[in-house]
Formats: C-alpha cells, sequence, structure tokens
C-alpha cells in the first residue's frame, strides 16, 4: 500500500456540481462497480461518497506524471495536465495531458489483465467535446504485480482514439438526463431506482433549463418594471419643464427627446355595435389565428 498522495483539488473538490470523466461510464450505464442511481445519491449528499482511493488509484498517481514525461520526452510534445469546466452543462474534465499546440489529448491508465477499453473511450470522448480536440492518445500502462513504481516502456502501449461525433452526442444527452433524475432525487429522497430511471424525457429536460434561468429572468423583469417606473416619473418631469420653457427637441450625446403635443385618437365602441346592432356586428366579424404557447406564473413565496 503506497502512502497518501496529495489530492488535486481541480479533481476532489466540488464534486457534487459537476460529472467528470469518471462519472461517465456510470451514467452510461457500463460501469459494473456503480449504479446511476447511487451517483445520483452520492452528488445530492444523500449518501456518502465511500471510495476516498486505494493501492491501484495510488499506483496511477505515483506512475502517471512519469509516463506524461516519457511521452512528451520522445514525442516531442507538450502535454500539460489541465481542467476544463462547463457551468452551463455541470460537466468538468480533469485531463491527464493535453498539447495545446497540436490540439492532442492524453489519457493515462495503469491497468491491470483485464482492461476496459470502452469505459477508457467514452471518457475522452468527454474530455475531447471539452477541450475540442479531434484526437486522443490513450496510454495504457500495464501495472505489474509487485506495483514496481520504476517506469518501465515495455509495459507501455499508446492507443489513438478519434473523436466520435454520434458517441459524444449520447454522453452528453445521458449527462443531461442525469441531472433532470437529479432534481427529481432531490425533492423525493425516497423515489426508488425503478422510478429514478423513468425521469428525464424532452420535457423534464426542457423545464430544467427554464427552472436554470427562472430566478435570473424574474429578477430581470422586476428591475425592468423598476426602471420603467423610473423612465415614466421623469419623462413626465421633462415634459412639463419642455412645456413650461416652449422646448421642441433635445438633443444629448446618448438620446434625442422630442416633446409630442396633445392629440385626440379616435376609437371604435366594438361592445355598444355589438349589443345595439347584432346582426351587423357578426357580419363584419372578423377570426385571427394566434399560435398556443406556454403561460410561467411565478410562485409566490418561493425560496
Amino acid at each position: 500500500m503506497f502512502g497518501l498522495e496529495k489530492q488535486d483539488l481541480n479533481v476532489t473538490q466540488n464534486r457534487n456540481l459537476y460529472v467528470g470523466g469518471s462519472d461517465v461510464p456510470t451514467i452510461l450505464g457500463i460501469n459494473k462497480y456503480k449504479s446511476q442511481f447511487e451517483l445520483a445519491k452520492e452528488k445530492l449528499g444523500i449518501i456518502e461518497r465511500e471510495f476516498h482511493g486505494n493501492e491501484y488509484t495510488a499506483y496511477g498517481n505515483q506512475l502517471e506524471p512519469q509516463i506524461r514525461d516519457y511521452i512528451n520526452a520522445v514525442n516531442q510534445m507538450n502535454f500539460i495536465v489541465n481542467t476544463f469546466i462547463d457551468e452551463e452543462k455541470s460537466i468538468r474534465s480533469n485531463v491527464d495531458g493535453i498539447d495545446l499546440d497540436h490540439k492532442i489529448l492524453l489519457e493515462i491508465k495503469t491497468h491491470g489483465k483485464k482492461p476496459d477499453i470502452k469505459v477508457y473511450r467514452a471518457q475522452m470522448q468527454l474530455y475531447m467535446a471539452q477541450t475540442g480536440c479531434q484526437v486522443g492518445w490513450l496510454a495504457m500502462y500495464n501495472r505489474p504485480e509487485n506495483f514496481d513504481t520504476e517506469f518501465d516502456v515495455e509495459r507501455l502501449q499508446i492507443i489513438e482514439v478519434e473523436r466520435d461525433e454520434e458517441e459524444i452526442k449520447q454522453i452528453l444527452d445521458a449527462i443531461e438526463t442525469f441531472w433532470v433524475r437529479c432534481e427529481y432525487l432531490r425533492d423525493q429522497h425516497d423515489m426508488s431506482e425503478t422510478e429514478f430511471m423513468t425521469k428525464g424525457t424532452d420535457v423534464d429536460k426542457t423545464l430544467m433549463k427554464l427552472n436554470r434561468v427562472a430566478p435570473d429572468i424574474v429578477a430581470f423583469k422586476k428591475q425592468l418594471k423598476e426602471m420603467e417606473a423610473i423612465e415614466a416619473d421623469l419623462k413626465k418631469e421633462l415634459y412639463d419643464k419642455m412645456t413650461e420653457y416652449d422646448i421642441k427637441q433635445l438633443d444629448t450625446p446618448l438620446m434625442k427627446v422630442t416633446r409630442v403635443l396633445p392629440t385626440v385618437s379616435k376609437g371604435f365602441d366594438k361592445k355598444g355595435l355589438q349589443i345595439k346592432y347584432p346582426d351587423i356586428y357578426e357580419e363584419f366579424e372578423t377570426e385571427t389565428k394566434k399560435s398556443g404557447y406556454v403561460k410561467i406564473t411565478e410562485k409566490k413565496g418561493k425560496e
């Protein structure tokens, strides 16, 4: 068992706020050790995340910089560790390496006898989606049984993985659905796993997007209403002053102000016509088609 490694705060902090590359296999249902339902409970703090590392992850932490340095030296690359965050989609990618000049991704895996390439590919597709890379290098290092930390080039194999737009779309859709399900679970902790997995329809996704921007919309509308009231008061005050001094127009660096004189407008009493001459009203009545829409009403007292 290795000693404790210094933890990368980009990796360990705020796990509940983001989906990371290591979460992707679980969300896609290809992680045989954890279900999507369990992951959601961890993200929401309903259950504690139990895994805090073991001899395998500690070994990987020891070998990863050695592998990256070797690949950089031999291939004249400049792979550096980096973090990419998409706040809107709540996704964080902590990449083992990226060469920003060549736009190539590096993913390093120290593995046992039966590595799961499908799991690694899924992680890399998410990383390529966030970094904009078109290709990635999967550095597979066959871990020795005695956990020897001295780098052995004979144990290293590099596989080139190309960006797959179809797989990326599948992953991003699955992540979006996962977060929708989390919102339902947040409000109903006793939800069963079966019920949890039924959530995440297209309607659910749209509602979640609306809920995300709703506070900003409400705040903007409130501010707009306040500003319109201020504008009305200032326009009334300005109209009175311009009338007093008989000023027709004013120019400022930002606007042109014109005093519009009072007028009399004529209207049509449709209601009166309908009551007094219903036949004539019906003869000239027209129909106008209006598109359907969604009415959204803010709930009062909602925190």
